[in-house]
């Protein structure tokens, strides 16, 4: 498992609360505050991640705050 710390840098969202079709599009990049990545930063020093979700799930991130992003391998 490799883990890193992302700031969520914008969040755009298209559609008004309710809308069955409400989406947002949400990007993350690395958050090295307080010596955060430190351990693969130097390799690699540069991450982003973008995701469009839909309206109940872009409601789970804000604009500015950090998060833990794991990738674990899977099994199939």
């Amino acid at each position: 498992m490799i883990t890193a710390k992302v700031k969520c840098t914008s969040k755009t969202v298209q559609g008004e609360p309710g809308d069955a079709g409400r989406f947002a599009q949400v990007a993350f990049a690395a958050d090295y505050a307080d010596g955060r990545n430190a351990e693969w930063a130097l390799a690699t020093p540069h991450l982003t991640v973008n995701m469009t979700l839909n309206g109940q799930a872009a409601d789970l991130f804000d604009q500015g705050t950090a998060y833990t992003l794991q990738f674990v391998e899977s099994d199939d």
